[in-house]
């Protein structure tokens, strides 16, 4: 549907969490629109959630119920625990979900969630925002035309040492895999092929390196940490093959942020409209939690 059709229809997105991701990212993203409306807050923390509502001009909902019956779509800015249990409850109500990364801490509440989707025959989309920055998308654009026979990447960042994770239980828990971890998999397997096999060294606490073996035989190796310390955010992917090398260092992507924002709220909102999901719906959302519980040994 184009974007002029839904600027005349926006969807009516509520939100599920008031904390510094919803604050900096969906709120704006979703009252920015023009294909999507922010339709209110909810948050198991009451003044939060009427404060973060105040800032965009919409109501804060006394409980999940309130929020459900005010919209036709959830995002969801919590942890992904909480995630997994009030997304099943949205998706049996009928409404499409922005779901965030990773979807779950089990494979078990991941599996479910699917179901739940499944049944209800709702749209999804999962906020992997790296697949919607204009440069990664080219990147994987070309790496479709190449043969690659392996990979080298990085995730690392100081972020587990600089206090921007204190009151975020869920990735003290998870570590550099659950934060980064998704999308450093999510590209790989998106540039190489499945990933059917993974080897790991090292601990999800410190300093992670997956060694990933690809359907069709290439080979990928990713680095993870969250404490080196001023290193800032350093991501970088290197493509290999008959073709030599093909690069992408975040550090050239400069910014995008804005399109990233818009490609992400407008391809949300054809999928609600048109009712069918985003190829990164919740079913990726599944591999990729398979694929964190198998470097886990889960």
């Amino acid at each position: 549907m184009p974007s002029s059709d839904l600027s005349c229809n926006p969807v009516a997105v509520g939100l599920v969490g008031a904390g510094p991701w919803a604050r900096a990212f969906h709120a704006p993203v979703l009252a920015a629109g023009p294909e999507t409306t922010l339709a209110g807050v909810w948050s198991r923390r009451p003044q939060a959630a009427t404060a973060l509502a105040a800032e965009f001009g919409v109501p804060a909902c006394g409980d999940y119920a309130e929020l459900l019956g005010s919209c036709e779509a959830v995002a969801f800015a919590v942890p992904p625990d909480v995630q997994a249990r009030l997304a099943v409850t949205a998706a049996r109500a009928g409404l499409a979900l922005l779901l965030d990364k990773p979807v779950a801490l089990t494979v078990g509440d991941a599996a479910a969630l699917a179901a739940a989707v499944e049944e209800a025959g709702v749209v999804t989309q999962l906020v992997l925002t790296n697949r919607f920055r204009p440069a990664v998308r080219e990147f994987l654009a070309q790496a479709d035309k190449l043969v690659v026979t392996g990979a080298r990447a990085c995730q690392l960042t100081g972020q587990f040492l600089d206090g921007t994770f204190q009151h975020s239980p869920w990735r003290d828990r998870g570590g550099i895999l659950y934060n980064t971890g998704p999308h450093g998999l999510d590209i790989l397997d998106t540039a190489l092929g499945p990933i059917e096999e993974i080897r790991t060294a090292g601990d999800p606490e410190n300093y992670l390196a997956l060694t990933c073996l690809h359907q069709g035989g290439a080979v990928s190796q990713l680095a993870l940490s969250g404490k080196i310390p001023g290193i800032g955010r350093h991501t970088v992917y290197e493509l290999y093959g008959p073709h030599g090398e093909l690069r992408l260092d975040f550090r050239d992507l400069t910014g995008d942020s804005a399109q990233t924002r818009a490609n992400l709220r407008a391809e949300f909102a054809a999928a609600v409209r048109t009712g069918v999901s985003h190829p990164i719906d919740v079913r990726r959302g599944l591999h990729l939690q398979r694929l964190m519980a198998e470097v886990l040994n889960l």
